[in-house]
């Protein structure tokens, strides 16, 4: 014959098991133990349990792959465009709008007055629009 044990339910009533019962409420007891232990670990390490937490929500992160692919593709056509100028004209176009020179400080490196610098400027804008129309 099974031993019976002493356990007490929820609301406090004094009840009888066998060890084979026990060991299987034991077994619950260690299954959810490690399941709240698993669960906090996935909360800790998860941007849902840094929200629970800390109430912190990460900025919208969405890549728009199409327009990324679209702006890949308009950087190598100007780049191709930019190759069909003369050496002067890349120089140009790489102090003004690469490195952001005015028309003065581009002058002053040339040793040219600022307007020449601006028509010339003029120049490489319709001949890369040209280009450009061509691709």
């Amino acid at each position: 014959m099974e031993m019976k044990k002493d356990c007490t339910t929820a609301d406090g009533k004094a009840v009888g098991i066998t060890e084979e019962v026990n060991g299987v409420l034991a077994q619950f007891e260690r299954d959810d133990k490690n399941e709240r232990r698993k669960a906090r670990g996935r909360n800790e390490a998860s941007v849902e349990g840094l929200y629970e937490e800390t109430g912190w929500e990460p900025a919208d992160t969405t890549v728009d792959i199409a327009r990324e692919y679209e702006k890949k593709e308009e950087l190598e056509t100007l780049a191709k465009a930019i190759a069909g100028l003369t050496e002067k004209q890349q120089w140009l176009v790489r102090l003004r709008y690469y490195e952001e020179k005015t028309t003065y400080e581009i002058a002053a490196i040339f040793g040219i007055n600022q307007s020449n610098v601006q028509r010339q400027l003029d120049t490489i804008h319709k001949r890369l629009k040209e280009i450009l129309e061509n691709f």
